[in-house]
């Protein structure tokens, strides 16, 4: 991707956005993660497609249905802006860490992803506008106990192992995985970066000037 001219303000500002959307939403506050997005905001991830306004209301009745030594943690790593005047595209390493009951047993979920987020300053303000999520690798393990036999027969095949854990937890929920979950170094992910890159090379007005 060619290095678009980045502002240092802008770029901490829109790098900001994601270190209050993992501690807002890590802490139940859905008020704070919502001012990420913008209303119109659209997302796709491990079980939802769709708008950001209809994904809040999911999270937040999970998160009460939740038991009190379940918890999870989305921890942040590296992060790269590139910005083209009020257009910028941000992707972040996300390690998604879970502690939850499945069939009565504890387990810990680790998933490897990345965050790869359409991003728009709109009247001076930036949020993000489009967010979907790369899987790159996941791992489920027993906090006690052995591994049960559902557990050691799931089948890591290529193309979509980076994923195999966390939709067979979705999929115990009674949840739907988008057809289209793009998984690490596959041709989604080169498609999705070739449309991610037009859009932001599209001329734009820049709101500083």
């Amino acid at each position: 991707m060619p290095i678009h001219r980045t502002d240092t303000n802008s770029d901490i500002e829109i790098r900001r956005l994601r270190q209050t959307w993992a501690f807002s939403r890590d802490a139940g506050d859905f008020g704070a993660m919502s001012e990420c997005f913008h209303p119109d905001a659209e997302a796709s991830i491990s079980w939802f497609k769709g708008a950001v306004r209809d994904l809040t209301p999911l999270l937040i009745a999970s998160d009460k249905a939740r038991k009190p030594t379940e918890h999870s943690k989305h921890w942040l790593g590296n992060c790269l802006v590139h910005i083209n005047g009020d257009r910028a595209l941000m992707e972040t390493d996300i390690i998604i860490m879970m502690r939850e009951y499945i069939h009565d047993q504890l387990f810990d979920y680790s998933g490897y992803c990345r965050f790869y987020d359409q991003v728009e300053r709109r009247n001076g303000r930036w949020a993000i506008s489009l967010w979907t999520a790369i899987f790159d690798k996941d791992r489920l393990d027993p906090v006690q106990g052995v591994a049960p036999d559902w557990l050691t027969d799931i089948k890591l095949e290529p193309g979509t192992s980076g994923f195999a854990f966390m939709q067979m937890r979705q999929l115990k929920k009674g949840r739907q995985i988008p057809a289209d979950t793009v998984m690490g170094n596959s041709e989604a992910e080169r498609a999705l970066r070739r449309r991610y890159e037009a859009w932001l090379s599209q001329p734009t007005p820049d709101s500083r000037q």
